[in-house]
């Protein structure tokens, strides 16, 4: 028997498998990854990882009274796989306004076009004829004579052209005439990955994107009555602003303290914030970003300061909020957005913002790009929720480069963990927004968040995205305690930062960081159909019986009302429900009566609330 336990435990460490972990269900396809020694059981990259990459050189031009966008991008693709390419694709994700386009949703009739105009390809400097590249699904594909071998590079160049969208549009925003926020507005060469080859889900305007990480370069043309702000660092400035105002955009560099660089005075006064001419061309650099958004306007107000993110180093970023005047909520945006990155650098995810921007503009609705959000005008409710969830985007999925359209989970799931928690710390009281997963668990809307993002339609992808992993992330968070769950989050950070993690590696690493098999809470949260419910179902001597009537391991929190008038909370993590028992006992206190039992508190989640009371007869 001895020998048999030997070998069966020698058979799983030469094969690679983990002698614990074997509880989740793993798809063949992801299994291969290990196999291949990309990814490896104790959640580090494996020995083999790679992840390709690009450099864009991208030329725009905005024609704001025809709402025409056009450039020419040059890109250069860099092939770090063992793979030989026949093919690459980009993505066109503005065909989504394309007649008989693939969308979740209804757009505006009129905003429906041709979608996007591919004026021109090249591929290693040689025009490609039409044959050579198809247009469909959001994507273009290119097919090259000559194939692109493992270790080397393509550069390739197109021109292309699009009509914005002026009406209502997912992620971007025609906001006034000469106020627009452009997301998604390039051909973007797509993800080339170790589990799935080619990216092949069509943008559809609800799964978001999987990009590798690039660099860019970008010119942007527009009206010279109007400013841009953008992803990345602006770097000509000095030949576009009047004196004044790049004074004090300077200062803004260097200030803790808000700086007003465009306000209500300047307009008034008509002073120019330009220098004199016809068009500029904004000049962007961004390094090892996955994306490129740009917003612009002729009207609005902008506040700037610095925020410390790296209080070991003293590295700063400048933080910006560009808003309508008339959004009464704004005029403190600009302070919110530094002060939540401070407490997100130093406190939750306790991991220093990595860029050196950050700038939140007044667009429609929420959406996040790397060093840009896009948000709407929350008054009179406070915006602090709003301004931290895009913000806290920044980690999940830039600096942590997730596939959205796989796992939208690892990272709208974040998001809405920190738009809680950092939110009560920015307000100084619970006001952080819970996304209400108990009013959804274990109905036919609630799917097991390992469901591929992009096989789910709303509303089953918002509960499986954002409500139930928050509550997850947060049930996770009680149990592990700050600096355990801080351990786990910094370790899994180091090992994952600039690539692009998959569930197993988020759960290896944490097991492996936490020092204990969690397979035991992520099984019921993230794979299995089911939904958390307490019950009280006894009160004596003994004291007091809480059972699990539900299949998901969470906090208890007991409210136990006594005859004399005196009361307690009694706390218990998740943990006590680590072997598979369904109910626990709770003490009471010698010598007292108990009156009342009340089961649950803001940040427990229960499906059902009608056996959470028990009531001394």
């Amino acid at each position: 028997m001895i020998r048999l336990v030997i070998s069966v435990l020698l058979f799983m460490f030469v094969s690679g498998l983990p002698v614990f972990g074997q509880g989740l269900f793993m798809h063949r396809n992801i299994r291969k990854a290990y196999e291949q020694h990309t990814r490896s059981f104790d959640g580090q990259p494996g020995t083999a990882y790679w992840q390709n990459s690009a450099q864009y050189k991208i030329d725009v031009n905005v024609d704001v009274p025809t709402r025409e966008v056009s450039g020419t991008a040059a890109i250069r693709y860099f092939n770090n796989s063992p793979d030989t390419l026949n093919i690459i694709r980009l993505k066109l994700a503005h065909d989504l306004w394309r007649k008989n386009g693939q969308r979740a949703y209804d757009l505006a009739p009129g905003d429906i076009t041709d979608g996007v105009t591919i004026k021109r390809v090249s591929a290693r400097r040689t025009n490609l004829t039409p044959d050579k590249y198809t247009q469909a699904n959001t994507f273009l594909t290119l097919r090259l004579d000559e194939p692109l071998t493992p270790s080397a590079s393509i550069e390739m160049q197109i021109d292309w052209s699009y009509i914005a969208p002026k009406d209502r549009a997912p992620r971007e925003c025609v906001c006034d005439s000469t106020t627009w926020f452009l997301a998604y507005w390039y051909p973007q060469v797509a993800v080339y990955d170790d589990l799935h080859g080619w990216a092949d889900a069509p943008y559809n305007g609800l799964q978001e994107m999987y990009n590798d990480f690039s660099d860019y370069e970008v010119n942007i043309t527009v009206p010279g009555n109007i400013m841009v702000w953008a992803t990345g660092v602006w770097q000509n400035a000095a030949t576009i602003l009047q004196q004044e105002y790049l004074n004090r955009y300077n200062t803004a560099l260097q200030s803790r303290e808000v700086v007003s660089i465009f306000g209500e005075a300047d307009y008034a006064g008509g002073k120019p914030f330009f220098q004199e001419s016809a068009k500029h061309t904004f000049f962007f650099k961004a390094e090892q970003v996955p994306d490129f958004a740009f917003a612009f306007s002729d009207h609005y107000y902008w506040d700037a300061t610095n925020a410390l993110v790296d209080p070991a180093t003293g590295r700063q970023a400048l933080v910006s909020a560009a808003y309508n005047p008339d959004s009464k909520d704004y005029y403190e945006v600009c302070r919110i957005a530094a002060q939540g990155l401070e407490v997100m650098s130093t406190y939750l995810p306790g991991y220093p913002y990595p860029y050196p921007r950050m700038t939140v503009f007044n667009g429609q609705g929420g959406m996040e790009f790397p060093m840009m959000c896009n948000d709407g005008s929350t008054y009179p409710r406070s915006p602090i929720s709003l301004t931290v969830h895009e913000s806290a985007h920044t980690y999940f999925p830039f600096m942590m480069g997730i596939n959205e359209q796989y796992y939208a989970w690892m990272d709208e799931g974040w998001a809405a963990f920190f738009d809680v928690l950092v939110t009560d710390s920015l307000a100084g009281k619970p006001q952080g927004r819970l996304r209400g997963y108990g009013n959804q668990a274990g109905t036919d809307i609630d799917m097991p968040p390992m469901t591929p993002s992009r096989h789910l339609d709303n509303p089953a992808y918002r509960v499986a995205s954002y409500n139930r992993p928050q509550a997850a992330y947060i049930t996770l968070y009680q149990m592990l305690g700050y600096e355990r769950f801080h351990q786990c989050m910094v370790e899994y950070m180091n090992r994952w930062k600039g690539k692009h993690p998959q569930p197993f590696d988020f759960f290896h690493s944490w097991n492996a960081a936490s020092g204990e098999n969690l397979d035991w809470f992520w099984k019921p949260w993230f794979f299995d159909w089911g939904y958390p419910d307490l019950a009280v179902t006894g009160v004596d001597n003994a004291g007091i019986t809480i059972e699990n009537t539900g299949t998901m391991p969470v906090t208890v929190v007991a409210h136990v009302e006594y005859t004399d008038g005196t009361d307690e909370y009694i706390r218990r993590t998740a943990s006590v429900w680590k072997s598979g028992n369904k109910t626990i006992q709770l003490p009471v206190r010698k010598g007292n009566t108990v009156k009342r039992v009340t089961l649950g508190d803001r940040l427990v989640t229960d499906a059902r609330t009608e056996n959470d009371v028990w009531t001394a007869e």
